[in-house]
């Protein structure tokens, strides 16, 4: 009889343990969509229709950039994007990349918010990271400071004469030069241009299921707020121009925008 009791009640106790433990969220995918627009709308590309807030009319041929460390909030609670560390390299010529379907599930429910490191870190900005195209092509040169570029947003500006030049935008490792001169033999230091870009937009995963969420890059607010940027005082090429890239750096605070579907 004492057998018996104790047997119903170690089941008891088992039953009891299986009964208070916490069920296992549901798990959704998640599906990151990278959208690039001037103005509101997508851009036409090779078409000089667009005017900066200089007055400088343009147009934009390509924009290539990474982004690294991305991480998604919820409730609080930081959940890192594992794939590729966190790596992704986005080019509006090559499809495939803008978007990026991340093998990796995420418990349903509501998210607070998107953060994602612009280029790279000083740790993650290695040369030789990449061994394939297109990411080796994002290369930046080892006598400026070595690793990649963060974003490469190339075109072409009308000058105040009609003449049509280069607008090549580059972001990467700065420069500080002793003197007036931009020669490599006189840099004194290096400057790290990354920047954090946090989209508090909230967003839901619904369980077994692919979400989207876009990432707009609104490309007007590179030239604006709290800066203008001139194309005709920075010319077509600013990889030693430390003073320009921080302008853009800065004006970057709402660049990046996200839309859910």
């Amino acid at each position: 009889m004492k057998t018996k009791y104790k047997i119903i009640g170690m089941l008891a106790i088992i039953l009891l343990f299986y009964g208070c433990k916490e069920k296992e969220p549901a798990q959704g995918n998640l599906r990151f969509q990278f959208k690039h627009l001037i103005d509101g709308k997508e851009i036409k590309y090779d078409s000089m229709i667009y005017i900066n807030a200089a007055n400088n009319p343009y147009l934009v041929t390509e924009i290539k950039y990474f982004i690294s460390r991305v991480v998604l909030y919820k409730e609080g609670k930081k959940i890192e994007i594992t794939e590729n560390e966190g790596i992704h390299y986005i080019d509006t010529k090559i499809e495939s990349t803008q978007v990026w379907d991340i093998d990796q599930t995420f418990d349903e429910g509501d998210y607070d918010s998107i953060q994602f490191i612009f280029g790279f870190n000083e740790t993650d900005n290695k040369p030789n990271r990449f061994v394939n195209l297109p990411e080796t092509s994002m290369a930046w040169p080892l006598t400026l400071g070595g690793g990649y570029h963060y974003m490469m947003l190339n075109g072409k500006f009308k000058r105040q004469d009609e003449s049509i030049a280069a607008m090549n935008v580059h972001l990467g490792i700065g420069q500080i030069y002793e003197g007036t001169t931009y020669s490599v033999d006189s840099i004194v230091d290096f400057v790290h241009n990354y920047f954090t870009v946090s989209l508090s937009n909230s967003f839901t995963i619904e369980k077994e299921k692919t979400n989207t969420v876009y990432i707009v890059m609104n490309v007007e607010n590179w030239f604006k707020n709290p800066h203008i940027y001139d194309h005709y005082k920075w010319g077509s090429h600013i990889m030693q121009k430390q003073e320009a890239m921080r302008m853009l750096c800065e004006n970057a605070w709402n660049v990046f925008s996200i839309i859910a579907e």
